[in-house]
């Protein structure tokens, strides 16, 4: 009784490498892509996060006498300081803020991210505290000048750092809690 030899069914070492190389290419592709759909994620996941931040605001202002939370950003010049300021978490944390929710996903990846220095991704308008949130526009006191601009123009909030690598830089909050994103950074 003779046996007969089966053959040996496995992979070659240049079907494997053929293989391999042929998986490093798809990914190679596919990265770029995956790149832009993480930047856009991380934009949403921003922008939501400055919505809910105005949420938090336009709930506190009816409770503390119909005016904007008094805050002091920890980073940059100061126009002036409010007596009894503190950050935007202090503030808005009886109204739903947690600290998760002050981190822009972009500025955690950044090797100078302000979130890791400050515990907050955003910048908050400091001279918006004293103003009535009422009529639909707020004063601006620039030196012994004033001006009205409406709420749908007035930024509060936007982000601390240029971070945002789906071609918009900063993403914002407007005093009519309308998000938006733009290349530049504003400025007050």
């Amino acid at each position: 009784m003779s046996e007969t030899a089966r053959p040996i069914s496995a992979f070659t070492l240049i079907e494997l490498l053929a293989v391999i190389s042929i998986i490093a290419l798809l990914a190679g592709m596919i990265s770029p892509s995956l790149q832009r759909v993480r930047a856009k994620a991380e934009t949403t996941v921003c922008l939501s996060n400055l919505r809910q931040i105005g949420t938090a605001v336009w709930l506190y202002i009816p409770d503390n006498g119909n005016k904007f939370p008094s805050i002091n950003n920890p980073w940059g010049e100061q126009i002036f300081t409010n007596e009894g300021a503190t950050n935007l978490l202090g503030a808005l944390a009886p109204y739903g803020i947690t600290a998760k929710l002050l981190s822009c996903p972009a500025d955690l990846r950044s090797k100078d991210s302000f979130y890791r220095k400050y515990t907050n991704s955003y910048e908050y308008l400091p001279f918006s505290s004293d103003e009535e949130a009422a009529p639909g526009s707020a004063t601006i006191y620039r030196g012994t000048n004033t001006f009205e601009i409406p709420f749908r123009r007035l930024t509060l909030a936007w982000d601390a750092t240029n971070s945002h690598s789906d071609g918009y830089g900063y993403n914002g909050l407007r005093a009519d809690n309308t998000v938006y994103s733009r290349t530049n950074k504003p400025s007050y």
